[in-house]
């Protein structure tokens, strides 16, 4: 079923991003401008072409070798099956020093494979082309969260959104025993259809536009169902069903605490149950640096911004974004369209999902990208009109009272959607639908096997997925020149009287965010901007009877981009004595201010 490839496919297939180098290899040399290539072929559907699982790790080798002193590699965890959970760490190696981060965090399934390839294309254009960014920020690098569900969409050819957790799905006492599978044997698992008996319950018809569309019956407009669907499977524990037990596991998007889904089955049976999400988020516990962070997958918040401000039953917890915060998030979705120039985009419902673990509870300015869709079929080209016999001249032998042929009428599909993938399976990757045949099934009888090949609507193809990372790429360096920056004025001292002087000084935050997001400063999480006034030389704060007005410790929770805080403190402080002021948080190292006041004061 895959049509051949054209040599340009193959040098993408054959150069991956970031290939292996060795561990102690001289990083490469930027590559020479290049001008922006045609448009690519789709080339062989998901998961042909794309890295094995056991790459990941040479992969980031390779990442770590482009910046050589700003780069490390750790491990977060273990996945179920013992594969490395890795992050790569880019700039300031010291962690002592304080610099704000961004995260980016990709594969957190086996089913948008491409969010992988979508990391390491951020990272390779960061290294490449704006390796400064290095020396004022971090750089946190999850490319595959869910390394188990990767693994097995690439060995095995079939989709898969859960981990490796054993989950009897339908509480029978065994797990995971009724799996789908080939069973006609042509190398693909597909959907099994079949005419309802008279006494069972049809949901399904055949379009009558296309008789291999299958959709709902609109009882609105009168319609029968006629058929149902399965998946290609038999009933291994006789239980009467067929391929409701399969592999697998916990949705790792769904095991997140906000709006965690626990009604679904593949929620798991608590918040953070699975090592996975849990060395993720420990990972973001314990790095408070982090003020954005993108994941990339199969959910969405830039191309299709959520406009709602609802919130959950409790009336303090929004169900997407808190409103306070939607300024920010749609000068993002702003952002990706202007630099990635998608329009249009894939989504998912978002409960329990990573991204909105991290906006709403960790306060970080966390988005969703995906950025992939179904492709548009190529237009025709318009005929050019032939110039040597004009469009109303007519043949010598024609009738002029001819009567017309009436055009047949053309049935509209009653599932667009369905109808424009098959036009692309037909017209452009000449693949990704298999037509309808008979089978045989143990408890159905006679039935068809068919329908669209997996990964083909869920997936891009690895192709795609490179064309598509080159595109995101610029969305992420555009991204992480947004971040907070802590500015402190030279402290102000006034002489007053008697031994007494006034101080005064401010903090502006002179970045293009603020130091947390409004959602942050509710939920109390991410650590305070702190001001303190102490003796000098030492961490001790200016005792109370020193302090005749002001506090010696200020914590601001949040500071708004571009916005100020003055401080003022009247203080006793004989002549020639000195204080320090200092400004602390958690993503910049903390800035002193030393206070002296002259031997001689006046007034």
């Amino acid at each position: 079923m895959i049509h051949a490839l054209t040599r340009a496919t193959l040098a993408l297939l054959l150069s991956p991003l970031f290939p292996a180098l060795p561990v102690c290899a001289d990083p490469p040399k930027p590559d020479a401008p290049q001008v922006e290539p045609a448009p690519l072929e789709p080339g062989p559907l998901a998961p042909f072409g794309y890295p094995r699982q056991e790459t990941t790790s040479e992969r980031l080798i390779a990442g770590a070798n482009m910046a050589p002193g700003k780069s490390s590699i750790v491990q977060l965890g273990v996945s179920r099956e013992g594969r490395p959970l890795e992050a790569l760490v880019l700039g300031e190696q010291d962690m002592t020093k304080k610099r704000p981060a961004l995260l980016l965090v990709g594969g957190m399934d086996g089913v948008n494979l491409g969010s992988t390839e979508q990391v390491f294309g951020a990272l390779e254009v960061l290294l490449r082309e704006h390796a400064e960014i290095l020396d004022t920020m971090r750089i946190y690098a999850i490319p595959t969260g869910n390394p188990d569900a990767r693994d097995f969409a690439i060995s095995r050819n079939a989709m898969r959104a859960t981990n490796a957790r054993i989950v009897d799905d339908d509480r029978d006492g065994q797990t995971d025993e009724d799996a789908p599978g080939d069973y006609d044997g042509d190398g693909q698992i597909l959907t099994l259809r079949r005419v309802t008996p008279p006494g069972e319950s049809a949901t399904h018809l055949l379009d009558a536009a296309d008789p291999r569309i299958v959709r709902p019956a609109n009882k609105e407009k009168g319609e029968r169902a006629t058929h149902d669907l399965h998946p290609e499977a038999v009933d291994n524990d006789l239980d009467g069903r067929s391929g409701e037990d399969a592999d697998g596991g916990v949705d790792l998007d769904k095991n997140f605490p906000h709006r965690w889904p626990e009604f679904s089955r593949d929620a798991g049976p608590y918040q953070l149950s699975e090592p996975e999400s849990l060395a993720i988020a420990k990972f973001v516990r314990d790095h408070s640096d982090i003020v954005t962070a993108v994941v990339f997958g199969r959910h969405d918040t830039l191309v299709a911004f959520p406009e709602t401000k609802d919130k959950d039953f409790t009336g303090r917890t929004p169900m997407v974004y808190l409103s306070e915060d939607h300024a920010l998030y749609r000068d993002y979705a702003k952002l990706w369209k202007e630099s990635t120039k998608i329009e249009r985009s894939q989504n998912a419902d978002l409960g329990g999902s990573l991204v909105l673990w991290l906006a709403n509870h960790r306060g970080v300015a966390a988005v969703a990208a995906n950025g992939w869709a179904r492709p548009e079929v190529p237009k025709p080209e318009a005929p050019k009109p032939d110039a040597a016999k004009p469009e109303d001249a007519k043949p010598a032998d024609a009738k002029p009272d001819a009567a017309k042929e009436t055009p047949p009428v053309k049935l509209e599909p009653g599932d667009a959607e369905q109808a424009a993938w098959l036009e692309l399976a037909d017209k452009v990757y000449k693949t990704g639908f298999v037509e309808w045949h008979l089978f045989k099934h143990p408890i159905y009888g006679s039935c068809e096997i068919g329908g669209f090949m997996p990964f083909y609507r869920e997936c891009p193809t690895i192709v795609q997925a490179r064309d598509l990372a080159k595109r995101t790429a610029p969305f992420v360096v555009a991204l992480a020149a947004k971040r907070p920056a802590i500015e402190v004025s030279q402290p102000r001292v006034t002489p007053l009287t008697d031994g007494l002087v006034r101080i005064e000084l401010r903090v502006t935050n002179t970045g293009t965010i603020g130091t947390t997001t409004e959602m942050g400063r509710t939920t109390d999480v991410v650590p305070p901007v702190v001001v303190r006034l102490l003796l000098h030389g030492g961490t001790t704060p200016v005792p109370f009877d020193a302090l005749l007005s002001g506090r010696p410790v200020h914590k601001l929770e949040r500071i708004a981009p571009g916005a100020s805080q003055e401080f003022t403190w009247i203080v006793r402080l004989p002549a020639g004595g000195a204080l320090n002021a200092t400004v602390s948080g958690p993503f910049f190292d903390t800035l002193t201010r030393e206070i002296r006041v002259e031997k001689e004061t006046k007034p």
